[in-house]
């Protein structure tokens, strides 16, 4: 049973950007077509990152508590990665680019302490009996990161008046399921 509140809990990071997904632009582009690319890209490739880890988990016969950290640390690996590539995008070149940014920066921000917090608690745990607590601390900053997400989406959503980034994000292939 905790084995299989593990493994739940890893789907789950893994379904937490789960919406997103993309393919390659090959045209040229603008900038702001270039930075909803590169944006949605790393939101991709950190969803697939969560997917794999996911995956080891399909057999309950890998789920322990060694297994648990070691998900935890490929979590952080690669939400360090995201975190990088957002950090590099920059502000997009848009009347709303600075606004962005800074929604961006406290995504990151949010994702680096949530992302902590779950390496905590997968780290803190020694033996079954003290998965619960950590299930319940990982089920919150899973939480925590969703909501993060979706108020990210949403500011980036408000802030751009003319809609130039919006229809970048909307006519780009990398970022067609995120834009739903």
């Amino acid at each position: 049973m905790r084995r299989t509140c593990i493994a739940l809990l890893v789907v789950a990071l893994a379904g937490l950007a789960a919406g997103c997904g993309g393919s390659d632009n090959s045209s040229e582009a603008s900038p702001t077509d270039e930075w909803a690319s590169g944006f949605c890209t790393a939101i991709t490739d950190w969803t697939t990152s969560l997917q794999d880890v996911s995956s080891q988990f399909s057999d309950t016969s890998n789920l322990s508590t060694d297994g648990l950290k070691s998900a935890a640390d490929d979590i952080r690996s690669a939400t360090d990665t995201l975190i990088s590539d957002l950090r590099d995008l920059g502000a997009p070149d848009t009347e709303s680019g600075d606004q962005v940014k800074s929604s961006l920066d406290s995504l990151s921000s949010t994702l680096d302490d949530e992302v902590n917090t779950i390496q905590n608690a997968a780290n803190g745990v020694s033996n079954l009996t003290q998965l619960p607590g950590a299930i319940s601390t990982i089920s919150e900053s899973v939480s925590a990161l969703g909501n993060a997400f979706s108020n990210t989406l949403n500011t980036i959503d408000n802030a751009d008046a003319s809609g130039e980034l919006q229809s970048a994000l909307k006519a780009s292939p990398d970022c067609k399921d995120i834009t739903k």
